[in-house]
């Protein structure tokens, strides 16, 4: 939205939308990461929606690379994010077999560190930090959405 006031110019975002197709291996991850973090920078994002939304990206992504066979690793994976003016949207859709991050084993918390079993911290942060999420099997694609409020 453009427009003016009081003889000054203005233009203020009502929204925005970017979308990258990572092949599922960490070296377009390395790159991507960067890549989300100045989006949503451009778009002001305040720094906890920011981090939220690109530790959604990291943990989501991050899973699919390590539960890919080495074989499959030119397959790719969608990310979009959306920032409204009252929340960022972060939509990771793939190809792999079905997978609901929320049907993930729950981390035991309260367990002794010696106590808990390797790996789950990055989907229950997911679970902990992210307002919403839901996942869908859609044809032969997953699709994970989570969202994040803006301050």
């Amino acid at each position: 939205m453009t427009g003016s006031a009081g003889g000054l110019e203005f233009s203020h975002v009502v929204g925005a939308t970017e979308r990258w197709e990572p092949r599922l291996c960490m070296d377009d991850l390395v790159v991507l990461e960067p890549q989300v973090q100045s989006f949503l920078g451009a778009h002001d994002v305040d720094s906890r929606a920011g981090y939220v939304a690109t530790l959604v990206v990291e943990e989501i992504l991050r899973n699919l690379i390590e539960h890919t066979p080495p074989d499959a690793s030119e397959e790719r994976a969608s990310v979009q994010i959306d920032v409204e003016p009252g929340v960022v949207r972060v939509v990771i859709e793939d190809t792999r077999p079905p997978f609901d991050p929320a049907d993930g084993p729950t981390l035991d918390v309260d367990a002794p560190i010696e106590a808990r079993r390797i790996g789950g911290m990055g989907l229950h942060l997911v679970r902990q930090l992210t307002d919403s999420s839901s996942y869908a099997r859609e044809g032969q694609r997953n699709r994970f959405v989570a969202e994040v409020g803006r301050r």
